[in-house]
């Protein structure tokens, strides 16, 4: 596990960057002539025949719907959509559409002393419009993933973004009762997994323990 988060971070965050940006379109500029469009595929913007398909089957299970505040902002979660809103209720950031929202928690995770988000979500892998020689290579398999993102002057940020888990989060737990050094903020992380399924069902599971240390979740 440790192997996986760590190797995986470099092209998690990439294919994360790039699913955030959006293309052009005739709108968006004014050259006196016409501009064809801008189209993405479904490798781009993660809304794959599988994504699709895992949406239809993920229906059927209890969805999580909950808000929580922290720091005067509000943090929301219905039908796997995930939102964040100020205190006058000005959406600041939403989930991407190529994404299904788990569940969510929050707390001071790199030990920075601000509030962060951690979710959990479900989404077709793919490095997106911005890295056009990987798109070949790219596995449309919908899988788990978790993210830690948090609010800077207004604006949702990435701090940490795992590729695909080897086991799907059934649920985790956030605390902070671990060890404080200089490199692990006392954050621990506790999940219960399974294995994955064609059809997302949920199978026998166990308990996981992990901490943050540096800048990623370690096995404890």
């Amino acid at each position: 596990m440790k192997i996986l988060f760590a190797a995986a971070i470099v092209l998690a965050m990439a294919a994360l960057f790039a699913s955030c940006g959006e293309p052009l379109s005739a709108g968006d500029v004014s050259t006196g002539e016409d501009v064809p469009e801008t189209t993405t595929s479904p490798i781009e913007t993660g809304l794959t025949e599988e994504f699709q398909q895992f949406l239809e089957l993920r229906k059927s299970r209890p969805q999580t719907a909950r808000t929580e505040e922290a720091e005067g902002v509000i943090y929301s979660l219905d039908g796997g959509v995930l939102r964040v809103q100020d205190a006058n209720g000005t959406q600041l950031w939403q989930s991407e559409e190529g994404w299904y929202a788990e569940d969510f928690r929050l707390g001071d995770v790199t030990g920075d002393g601000s509030t962060d988000l951690l979710f959990c979500l479900w989404k077709s892998y793919s490095f997106g419009a911005s890295h056009p020689a990987r798109l070949e290579n790219d596995d449309a398999a919908v899988r788990c993933h978790l993210f830690l993102y948090t609010l800077r002057a207004g604006r949702m940020k990435p701090l940490w973004c795992s590729s695909s888990l080897p086991r799907p989060v059934y649920s985790f737990e956030l605390s902070f009762d671990g060890e404080q050094t200089p490199v692990a903020s006392g954050a621990v992380l506790r999940t219960t997994e399974g294995q994955y399924q064609d059809d997302f069902s949920i199978t026998e599971a166990k308990e996981y323990h992990y901490f943050w240390q540096g800048w990623g979740f370690v096995p404890e």
